[in-house]
């Protein structure tokens, strides 16, 4: 079916005929929200006076439809949301968590993990034999994760000239940061040369 054009003169018609058309609804919908304004507040008037007058009348107030609200005792009882995190006890540091926090406080340096590797391995020779290279590395790595992570009890610093982290005392660290701070750039040593000089 072909379409039928309309003609200048058409279009302006009808364009006059619409916006007289939404004039007069916009009109009636202004006069209805009116009147259902009115209608609220002279029911709101009648309904509160007519409350007041019944519950005086009888003496105790009416329930309204639905459940019973709770009182502030039960409120406080129960909590709404996920439940609290269950608090662990502090656990004692154990013989790994010990020879990497001495390894690091008698060298008084910044240490990465194959300096402290080589000497918590001979320190795993003696007290835990039995170990393979791959298991004491695998040891030292969670060890140096856990103490730089969960317990906080060692500062990671990444130089950038080498791979990987030197790890020290958090103590030499900033709190909110957890940079290096300045006076302790001295305990970084890159390259076996320095450590020796």
């Amino acid at each position: 079916m072909a379409k039928k054009r309309l003609s200048g003169k058409n279009i302006d018609q009808l364009l006059v005929h619409y916006r007289n058309e939404r004039r007069r609804l916009t009109y009636q919908l202004d006069l209805v929200k009116s009147a259902i304004a009115d209608l609220k507040t002279h029911q709101a008037e009648e309904g509160a006076a007519e409350r007041t007058a019944r519950a005086a009348a009888e003496g105790k107030v009416k329930r309204g439809p639905g459940r019973p609200r709770k009182t502030d005792a039960e409120k406080a009882a129960s909590k709404a949301g996920r439940p609290a995190k269950r608090e662990r006890k502090v656990r004692p540091l154990n013989a790994w968590d010990t020879a990497v926090i001495n390894t690091i406080t008698n060298s008084g340096r910044l240490l990465p993990k194959e300096e402290i590797l080589e000497q918590v391995g001979r320190w795993a020779a003696k007290n835990q034999p039995k170990l393979s290279d791959a298991e004491v590395e695998a040891f030292l790595t969670r060890t140096l994760q856990k103490l730089s992570g969960k317990k906080k009890l060692l500062g990671t610093h990444h130089s950038g000239l080498r791979r990987g982290y030197h790890y020290g005392l958090i103590d030499w660290f900033f709190q909110s940061s957890g940079k290096l701070r300045r006076q302790h750039y001295d305990r970084l040593v890159l390259s076996p040369e320095e450590k020796k000089g």
